[in-house]
């Protein structure tokens, strides 16, 4: 992909991460407040919904309370006058809907019971609520839990609804049960006294919730008004008897009501075992609805059903879905707006780039003249200037090292050829000066002792060994003795040379610091020649400081792209070498000394030394400041170092 390609891409992946982060985290946000909104609504419907089975419970009570108040039942009830109780009574179920109304004597045995006047006689004080006002009570009412045995004797169409099959649920608590084994009332009871203010009797009555759908469907018609979504009531409302629906307008697959079936173990644990309401997302029968869910506490407190409302949770969620998707459609146009704009801005950062790599490859090439025009004052532009700045710079170094290259070029070749004429020059005089020093040591010992002629031989002698050690130079700066290089430490090589020329440098008051790194890998190097390089660097520094001074002696590897390297330094705080004077430091002969201190033979000797090992030599200086000079050599394996000897000269 090209550059254009890059940066446009890379502008439209910010925009469309941004985007999809903020359509994201906006749906999100949407559905939770879409969610808490729909909780909200939901818990209000089951604060209704309460009062609306308080009120059924009220209203059943309120009408024994009504009925037992009148003087004329209460001397009916004394009595036990049947033809006035069975009408009167008939006339109160009927009026407050009860499935169950009868009324006892003073001791709790049943007078009439409305659904069944031929079952009486029969007593009730076993009954929980009778029992309670025999016991002074005057009037009670709640939720109780009445055995399907006890429901018999009330009226056999009552036990039939209190038996419901239990249906298999899913995410519902695991059970072995396979029907309700009791039925779920809402139960009242009165005491009925005598105008004396004696207790003649006690009315009780109830109303069976089991498949009665009365309440919850007047939940359901006054709470959500009968609302539908997708073909299914939106609102819905159950009573439970412990975790089964006995009475609901929640419908199966099939369109009946799921009459028979349990509420999921999560709801079971909160409502039901720990006694908390639940409010929240849940799965009821079939789907998912907002659901809020409170128990119901029999007449000791302990919970003994569940009243629920809940609203499909698909009307919110596809609320959500269609508005993620008008903001996926904005999001998708702002993409488009976004590509045309980074696509257009993508060309304007690119053309100046395109003319920076046209004028990279001119420099590559070798052609300095070309410049990259500077079109704006950004840091395109200045990397355009800085381009320019850099070419200028290339061409004005690539012009110096040309010209030090030439007088490199020149220098060897002057090198070469006086190394060529001192090598053809010593050859021819080593002969004849060696016998004229041999026959002179022979004519030294013939002469008589303190004449003027032993004087003038040891004077012949002292000429001819000069001329013998100029001899030897030559022939060493013409590399006619080639190096035996073997595996040597380096610092081990500077430590000698430092002890043969200590004492020179403490007669000259010079101090010698030494800067040498132990982690130095081995050199294979002529530990001798190279010897002889270090002790001429320091016997040259020690002339330097005849006054005294300080001399540094410092090793350190290094590396680059040629490999691996081995440095070391020897400096002085001297007066230095003229500017004038340092490109011909390494030629023969040439020297600085006062005469007959030096052949100038040593810093060119040394050149030719390092250069065979494949090294490099250097001398910095400035006048005052004092003379390093600096040999760097490579890091060579022991083979290649065998190669580069060549055979052994003895045949071995």
């Amino acid at each position: 992909m090209s550059l254009k390609g890059r940066i446009a891409a890379s502008m439209l992946s910010v925009v469309g991460i941004a985007g999809g982060v903020c359509t994201l985290v906006g749906g999100h946000l949407l559905w939770q407040s879409l969610h808490r909104d729909a909780e909200n609504r939901v818990h209000q419907d089951l604060n209704a919904a309460q009062e609306f089975y308080t009120h059924r419970l009220d209203a059943v009570a309120a009408a024994l309370r009504y009925t037992a108040l009148g003087e004329r039942f209460s001397e009916a009830v004394a009595r036990k006058e049947l033809d006035y109780l069975s009408p009167r009574l008939a006339a109160v179920s009927a009026g407050a809907a009860l499935d169950m109304l009868y009324v006892t004597d003073a001791a709790g045995r049943v007078l009439h019971r409305v659904h069944r006047p031929g079952a009486s006689g029969d007593s009730a004080a076993a009954d929980r609520l009778v029992g309670r006002i025999l016991q002074g009570g005057r009037a009670i009412a709640g939720t109780i839990l009445v055995p399907i045995a006890e429901l018999e004797r009330e009226h056999p169409a009552l036990a039939e609804r209190a038996r419901i099959p239990i249906l298999p649920t899913p995410k519902a608590k695991p059970s072995e049960q396979a029907e309700s084994t009791a039925g779920m009332t809402l139960a009242a009871a009165v005491a009925v006294f005598a105008p004396d203010g004696k207790l003649v009797g006690v009315l009780r009555a109830g109303v069976l919730l089991n498949r009665s759908y009365e309440l919850v469907d007047q939940i359901q018609n006054t709470v959500f008004r009968g609302e539908r979504y997708a073909g299914r009531p939106l609102g819905t409302a159950t009573i439970f008897q412990n975790d089964l629906r006995i009475s609901t307008n929640v419908l199966r697959a099939d369109g009946t009501r799921a009459i028979g079936t349990r509420v999921s173990a999560e709801v079971h644990d909160c409502v039901l075992r720990r006694q908390q309401g639940w409010l929240g997302s849940a799965w009821v029968v079939n789907d998912w609805y907002v659901s809020a869910y409170a128990p119901i506490h029999d007449l000791d407190g302990k919970p003994i059903g569940m009243l629920y409302v809940g609203v499909l949770q698909a009307k919110f969620r596809h609320a959500a879905g269609r508005t993620m998707l008008t903001f996926g459609a904005v999001t998708f146009a702002g993409l488009l707006a976004a590509a045309l704009a980074a696509w257009r801005l993508a060309g304007s950062i690119t053309r100046p780039v395109r003319e920076l790599a046209r004028a990279s490859k001119a420099v590559a090439a070798g052609d300095f003249s070309g410049t990259v025009p500077v079109a704006a004052a950004d840091e395109i532009g200045a990397l355009a200037r800085g381009f320019n700045a850099m070419a200028r710079c290339l061409h004005e170094r690539d012009e110096l090292l040309k010209e030090r290259t030439r007088m490199q070029l020149t220098r060897s070749e002057r090198l070469a050829s006086v190394g060529r004429l001192a090598a053809g020059v010593a050859h021819e005089i080593n002969n004849p000066l060696t016998g004229v020093l041999t026959f002179s040591h022979v004519l030294l010992k013939d002469a008589p002792p303190g004449s003027q002629q032993q004087a003038d031989l040891q004077t012949i002698i002292d000429a001819t060994t000069r001329c013998r050690d100029i001899i030897r130079g030559l022939l060493n700066f013409s590399r006619q003795s080639q190096p035996r290089k073997r595996p040597a430490n380096l610092n081990g090589v500077l430590a000698a040379a430092l002890k043969l020329t200590r004492n020179q440098a403490r007669m000259h008051q010079i101090r010698i610091v030494e800067n040498l790194d132990p982690s130095l890998p081995d050199l294979v190097i002529d530990p001798d020649q190279i010897q002889e390089v270090a002790v001429n660097a320091v016997l040259n520094a020690v002339d330097a400081m005849p006054g005294g001074g300080t001399l540094t002696v410092g090793s350190r590897g290094s590396a680059d792209e040629k490999g691996r390297w081995v440095e070391f330094s020897i400096a002085d705080t001297g007066e230095g070498i003229p500017e004038e004077n340092l490109e011909r430091i390494f030629d023969p002969f040439f020297t600085t000394k006062p005469a007959g201190q030096g052949t100038g033979l040593g810093l060119a000797i040394s050149y030719g030394i390092v250069t065979e090992h494949g090294g490099t030599i250097g001398v910095s200086s400035r006048p005052g400041d004092g003379t390093t000079i600096s040999v760097r050599l490579p890091v060579t394996t022991e083979e290649r170092a065998d190669e580069a000897q060549g055979p052994d000269p003895g045949g071995r």
